[in-house]
């Protein structure tokens, strides 16, 4: 029984572990969207994929939120769906207008 029990909690861990590690795989994957271009996210996407660009847009996001606290940024703002980054069809205009306040000095 001891077995048993041992073997059923290893087999949980081990499988927690993969699906752990596949929820992370997503995020590293390659940039589909910010492709080109000079912005800081296009950079990030170059330089390291999905993840960085993640980390790239966040800090816009929260560096635009200090900035102006009037307006309300968020990922859904213009991502339909977080999980393949689809964009809203307003997207690259909400983009560009938040790249316009971050460049303000």
């Amino acid at each position: 029984m001891k077995r048993f029990a041992f073997t059923m909690l290893l087999a949980g861990s081990v499988g927690t572990a993969v699906v752990s590690g596949l929820a992370l795989a997503g995020d590293s994957a390659k940039c589909t969207i910010a492709t080109s271009g000079e912005s800081e996210t296009a950079k990030a996407c170059k330089a390291g994929g999905r993840a960085q660009a993640k980390k790239a847009m966040k800090k816009m996001v929260a560096d635009a939120k200090a900035k102006d606290k009037s307006q309300k940024y968020t990922c859904e703002g213009c991502h339909k769906d977080l999980d393949n980054y689809e964009l809203t069809k307003n997207s690259k205009e909400d983009f560009a207008k938040l790249e316009a306040l971050l460049a303000k000095k």
